[in-house]
């Protein structure tokens, strides 16, 4: 049986071009292309799904539902609140821009930012893998025990990429032992 208990790592990158498998998510971690999220303020982790979106057909002789339709899915969603982050983290995910002196990083400077899209990789204190291959980012001060911290939406959004899945999916599990094989 597998389990997706708690969160141990998260790390974002650049939107995936193609479909993860457990070799592939392995090489990823491993290569140096994505961020490691290094601090999840303790109880901001989590993940969720909302209900699909559903429309119920009523038989007005007895009042009660005969039929449900689905919309649509529900969103899935995984969030936390870094508590450690730099300058270049905030402008990542949030927007905005570094500010640079002399070739060092001195500060932030905001900005409005379009939408940002990132993958978003989530290992559990159990070893699996939940994998978002293209996120919708959003990014706030999150002031949590009297700290700002750097809050953290990721939704999960079907994929631009046509070489990403067929058919669309939004989001990968894998189990650990198949990745850190």
């Amino acid at each position: 049986m597998v389990k997706f208990i708690g969160i141990s790592k998260i790390w974002y990158g650049p939107t995936m071009t193609s479909a993860p498998s457990s070799s592939s998510l392995k090489s990823l971690l491993t290569g140096g292309t994505l961020t490691e999220v290094t601090n999840s303020h303790e109880g901001t982790w989590g993940y969720s799904q909302e209900d699909p979106n559903t429309t119920d057909y009523i038989n007005e002789l007895t009042g009660k539902p005969y039929h449900r339709d689905k919309v649509s899915d529900g969103k899935k969603i995984i969030t936390w609140t870094s508590g450690e982050y730099d300058y270049a983290d905030k402008a990542a995910l949030q927007g905005g821009s570094t500010i640079t002196e002399s070739s060092t990083v001195v500060g932030y400077a905001g900005g409005s930012a379009d939408f940002i899209s990132k993958c978003v990789i989530a290992k559990t204190k159990t070893g699996n893998y939940i994998v978002f291959t293209n996120a919708d980012i959003v990014a706030k001060a999150d002031t949590q025990d009297r700290a700002i911290g750097l809050g953290i939406t990721a939704t999960a959004l079907e994929n631009p990429n046509s070489t990403v899945s067929s058919p669309i999916a939004d989001e990968y599990w894998f189990s650990g032992t198949a990745v850190d094989a």
